[in-house]
């Protein structure tokens, strides 16, 4: 989780890559389809947004089964393919800015989740926000012409993101952008042990070709 424009789809892309599995249907921004439709729907249901974000009361939650998600996650078909599942136990997840104010809907479905949060500095995602908001083809709202709000915004989340931290304890973790850029050491090495992947060489690479 995260605020938009803050490196949450490389973060994505070098989890997948270290053998956490995101999803077989995701979308540009590394979101798989599922998760974020459920994420739409509950907060359109609480009359939110991810530009008008709240955290939705438990009567607007948009959920299947956990075990219909899992399998919908992977795309299992049959029961021989859900046995080879359960015996391999993968490691797996999903990335979507949404689910800052959607977390508890879904720590009620998967109670043992680790949550990584990802933070970027407010003047960088503000301008981020502000820059795409130009480009072709992607979001096209006039606040996000306001660095005002855009700062505002950035605050909202990043509140509700560290709101976790007491809840969760050891299962939250925290990385700013700017220790994946520049490849802090001692910042990834402690991802590392949090995910349990081997994550230096990846982020060096996406890192320079992004």
């Amino acid at each position: 989780m995260g605020m938009h424009r803050s490196g949450t789809s490389l973060v994505a892309k070098v989890l997948e890559k270290a053998g956490i599995f995101m999803g077989v249907i995701k979308d540009h921004n590394y979101e798989a389809m599922h998760f974020l439709s459920l994420n739409q729907q509950t907060l359109w249901a609480a009359s939110a947004s991810w530009l008008e974000p709240k955290v939705p009361e438990k009567l607007f939650w948009k959920t299947i089964p956990a075990k219909a998600l899992y399998n919908e996650h992977f795309k299992i078909n049959g029961k021989l393919q859900q046995l080879s599942y359960a015996l391999k136990s993968p490691a797996w997840g999903w990335k979507d800015p949404r689910n800052t104010f959607t977390l508890n809907m879904w720590l009620s479905l998967f109670p043992n989740a680790k949550v990584l949060h990802v933070t970027r500095d407010c003047e960088e995602v503000a301008k981020s926000l502000s820059k795409r908001n130009t480009v072709k083809g992607e979001v096209n709202d006039p606040r996000l012409n306001d660095m005002n709000f855009n700062r505002e915004l950035w605050k909202k989340y990043i509140d509700q993101g560290r709101s976790y931290k007491n809840q969760l304890g050891d299962r939250y973790f925290e990385i700013d952008y700017h220790e994946i850029s520049t490849l802090n050491k001692t910042a990834i090495t402690q991802l590392e042990k949090f995910t349990g992947k081997q994550l230096s060489q990846l982020f060096a690479h996406y890192v320079k070709t992004s």
